[in-house]
């Protein structure tokens, strides 16, 4: 009985420990969970969470998904140890490098009406003890005979281009609807590249020299340069990014800046600015001008809102006339403050000289009464009497005549005064000399 009891026991134990090494197992298989359905209502924000696990550390984790752009526009992504992320038109690609088992990412959408929408996951590829492998079917990624090829091949057969300082190798590209395989040689060496159907655009793959980053550039054949790989939709036109040649029209008030394309690019764009005198400053918009190259061939300035993730044509020709019409209200407003410089120049000239002419005048006018103040003073002194005549009139003595009576008024006096009578015998001797005393009796015996 009790080896009976011994063996159901151990029976159950091992079953117990079956059990668990299977769920461990279940646990442990590569698995991706997060959202696939959001409910949104108009220009809200909404995030999408996704966990991805695999039974051995993670050295680097690539997520591709795909959203209906006539419903959300991707904002941002998140996630992890260097975390990169780009979307768009419709998808979106996030990159980590984990170390781990575990990758966690998240996603930023704004919504541009009320409704349920769908949030595909498209593809999930991590390195894995240097192989690439499938997350979702759990096998490893076979890219084909030249994939393959490829392995075995040294970096140094390879062309390469410098991005944001990193170091960028050419890789076979992947396929692309409207773009055939096709030969041609890059720096010396023949590589396989991407050509378009019907345009002169070619696509070339890069991987970064530590395998992080992998994505399409287009490339210019004559210039050798690349630019991220971006195409989108501008009402019916399906239209390509390109770098803009030197000699392209740039419409006034713009200058070229690098506009920033996720977290891990730029591309050449134009920016509006506003002149300040002198100085171009930019304007705190998040619209840009791109070059960009539609399905007819026809290559054009495309305007692009980056908060909305939209693109619509430049109408050059309704811009350059707006801006006429600006330059000739500012060229307006310079000559009316020219015209206010002028008059305030004027203005001052005026003052200066009426301050000049004011000057002068109270300078004359103190000259003229010292002139004034002088020549009375000097007056004065030619009245005053001889100390002779002083003296006579102290003895009593009559002033002579026509002499000037002078001293301090008393009051109720005048300087009308009575000459004084001269004495007798100044006046008998005046009638001597000036009267002749005739005789009457001489004057008889004459006759």
């Amino acid at each position: 009985m009790s080896n009976r009891k011994y063996l159901s026991k151990m029976t159950g134990i091992l079953l117990a420990g079956m059990l668990l090494c299977a769920g461990m197992t279940v646990l442990a298989a590569p698995s991706i969970q997060g959202d696939t359905e959001l409910t949104v209502t108009a220009d809200e924000t909404v995030s999408a969470e996704y966990t991805i696990t695999n039974d051995e550390a993670m050295e680097s984790v690539s997520l591709t998904l795909s959203y209906d752009k006539d419903a959300l526009t991707y904002m941002s992504g998140s996630g992890g140890d260097n975390f990169s992320g780009n979307g768009g038109n419709g998808s979106v690609t996030l990159q980590s490098r984990p170390q781990s088992e575990t990758a966690s990412f998240s996603v930023r959408f704004k919504s541009k009406e009320e409704g349920s929408t769908e949030v595909k996951i498209l593809s999930c590829t991590a390195v894995v003890d240097g192989t690439e492998v499938d997350l979702l079917s759990g096998g490893a990624v076979s890219g084909g005979e030249d994939e393959e090829d490829e392995e075995h091949e040294d970096e140094g057969k390879r062309a390469s281009f410098v991005i944001d300082e990193r170091t960028f190798y050419l890789h076979s590209p992947e396929s692309l609807e409207d773009f055939d395989a096709v030969h041609m040689d890059i720096q010396g060496i023949d590589s396989r590249v991407l050509k378009h159907v019907s345009l002169d655009v070619y696509v070339i793959r890069l991987y970064s020299d530590n395998g992080s980053y992998r994505d399409n550039f287009v490339y210019d054949p004559e210039k050798g340069t690349v630019i991220p790989f971006v195409q989108m939709r501008s009402g019916n036109d399906t239209v390509i990014f390109l770098e803009p040649d030197e000699d392209v029209h740039i419409p006034v008030r713009y200058s070229r800046v690098d506009m920033g394309w996720g977290p891990k690019y730029t591309i050449p764009a134009l920016h509006h600015v506003i002149i300040d005198g002198v100085d171009e400053i930019p304007d705190d918009t998040d619209h840009y001008l791109v070059y960009g190259i539609n399905q007819d061939g026809e290559k054009a300035w495309y305007c692009y809102d980056y908060d909305k993730d939209s693109l619509q044509l430049f109408d050059d020709v309704a811009y350059q006339g707006e801006q006429n019409y600006i330059l000739e209200l500012e060229e307006k407003e310079l000559g009316l403050r020219a015209d206010g410089y002028e008059q305030v120049e004027r203005y001052n000239r005026d003052m200066g000289r009426r301050l000049y002419m004011i000057l002068f005048l109270v300078i004359f006018i103190v000259v003229l009464l010292n002139l004034v103040v002088l020549m009375y003073l000097r007056m004065r002194k030619m009245q005053m009497p001889d100390p002779e005549d002083e003296e006579d009139i102290e003895d009593g003595k009559k002033s002579s005549p026509g002499a000037f009576v002078t001293g301090n008024l008393e009051e109720n006096e005048t300087d009308f005064q009575e000459p004084e009578e001269k004495p007798e015998e100044e006046d008998e001797e005046e009638r001597d000399i000036d009267l002749e005393i005739i005789d009457l009796d001489d004057l008889e015996d004459d006759d």
